[in-house]
């Protein structure tokens, strides 16, 4: 009887413990594929000849989610035009017109790469911008030596004449600007320019300056984007 009675109270003392333990740590889900969309991508051609930004978004859209590009982007890539959202599903991303027609198909070949085919057209491959800024071709003084023009929202305002004469002490060289011009420029009023951590710097004798980046081939949005759209393009 002694020894019935010693098992249960051993058996009463063990059930409690496993009771009280603490229960397994449940895993957290995994991350979700389409968040990680959300953000700046460029698209390109294997060549890096046609060059686009395009922003994804987690808002709805008439078909899958809201995708947003640049209007130049219809021009470098004239499939974009047709763009109305994009889907993904089993790692494959579709950017799909108003009808829910497939007019991009791209699968995921590693994290923040994604490539596709479309006939007649060959590979394009979409990457974060921050994959896309690694991997950007660095100009050179001579690439950007020549004459450019200033848009801004769609309509030149201004040209420039970017020279490979250099200044004392530092890399950067003689700009010069054709009048008439934008008067955010002239206010500005910029003599040199540079190459700085591959952004193209316009600044002037009291220290200000405009940045900008290259999104297309020699084609360079200026950063921080303000209210108006302003890109400087070779002519």
């Amino acid at each position: 009887m002694r020894r019935l009675l010693l098992g249960l109270i051993v058996l009463g003392s063990v059930s409690r413990a496993v009771a009280q333990a603490p229960n397994p740590q449940v895993p957290e889900p995994a991350a979700d594929p389409a968040k990680a969309m959300v953000g700046v991508w460029e698209m390109s051609n294997s060549d890096r000849d046609r060059v686009c930004n395009l922003t994804f978004r987690s808002e709805p859209s008439r078909i899958g989610s809201q995708v947003e590009f640049d209007a130049a982007c219809g021009e470098a890539i004239p499939p974009l035009k047709d763009v109305e959202g994009w889907t993904l599903a089993n790692q494959t991303l579709k950017l799909v017109d108003a009808r829910g027609r497939t007019v991009f198909e791209l699968s995921e070949v590693e994290v923040g790469m994604f490539e596709g085919e479309r006939k007649g057209e060959g590979l394009y491959f979409l990457q974060t911008a921050a994959s896309a800024a690694v991997f950007a071709p660095k100009r050179s003084v001579d690439e950007i030596a020549g004459e450019w023009s200033m848009v801004r929202a769609d309509k030149p305002v201004c040209s420039l004449n970017f020279t490979k004469t250099a200044t004392k002490g530092f890399d950067e060289y003689r700009l010069s600007v054709r009048q008439p011009c934008d008067p955010a420029m002239t206010r500005l009023n910029p003599n040199v320019w540079r190459l700085d951590k591959g952004e193209l710097v316009l600044a002037s004798p009291n220290g200000q300056a405009w940045r900008f980046e290259e999104r297309e081939p020699q084609k360079w949005w200026r950063v921080p984007e303000g209210g108006d759209q302003i890109v400087l393009q070779k002519k």
